[in-house]
């Protein structure tokens, strides 16, 4: 009984994380304001396809703009793909997010406007992301 528990353990291993194939690959970043400097503060979220499911790695930036992404949790890695992805400010104010004051582009708080992709290859994967300054509104 007890070699059968240990033979079946790797396999349930694979099973959890919808099938053997879905290895997590370490995805880790830079991510800068126009003028070089690091962003501080914020959260990069990726958005992607694996097995027919939406994967939605993460990972929140420190405070010398690194940023390690993860997925069941932080910074075990991301399956390998194409992502779209976001920077959210993280700023909880009752503000829309559209007009709070934050040191980028708005457009990178949304998906469908950031032009941020990003295929993880197996393996190690390192980006650099320079941000836009924000825009002036009228």
């Amino acid at each position: 009984m007890r070699r059968l528990l240990y033979c079946l353990l790797p396999a349930a291993g694979c099973l959890l994380f919808a099938g053997c194939g879905s290895r997590l690959n370490t995805v880790v970043g830079k991510v800068t304001l126009a003028d070089g400097s690091p962003l501080t503060r914020g959260m990069i979220v990726f958005d992607g396809m694996m097995d027919g499911k939406t994967v939605s790695p993460r990972g929140e930036i420190t405070a010398d703009g690194t940023v390690v992404l993860g997925t069941l949790k932080p910074g075990d890695g991301v399956p390998t793909g194409k992502y779209r992805a976001l920077i959210n400010p993280l700023d909880s104010s009752e503000v829309p997010d559209e007009q709070k004051h934050i040191p980028f582009d708005y457009k990178y708080c949304r998906l469908d406007t950031s032009g941020l992709e990003f295929t993880v290859e197996p393996g190690k994967n390192e980006f650099t992301i320079k941000l836009d300054p924000p825009r002036h509104r009228r």
